[in-house]
């Protein structure tokens, strides 16, 4: 899964790096009941935002504080 992940993420930037200022400032609606970080209008900006943004939320619910 790790291997996976990182050619995700590297074609995921491959791509993000070719997208144009107004194509990252373009946007449409999104269904917000689907997910807590979902903006009701999001540009593709905010597309490419929010999977950093709901991996780091369940990051946080799944870790465990070490107990002092």
């Amino acid at each position: 899964m790790g291997a996976k992940m990182d050619r995700v993420l590297a074609a995921l930037q491959r791509k993000l790096a070719r997208e144009s200022d107004d194509a990252l400032h373009r946007g449409m609606h999104f269904p917000t009941r689907w997910d807590p970080f979902f903006k009701d209008y999001m540009t593709l900006e905010g597309v490419y935002r929010y999977p950093g943004k709901h991996f780091d939320f369940h990051k946080r619910q799944l870790t465990v504080s070490p107990t002092d």
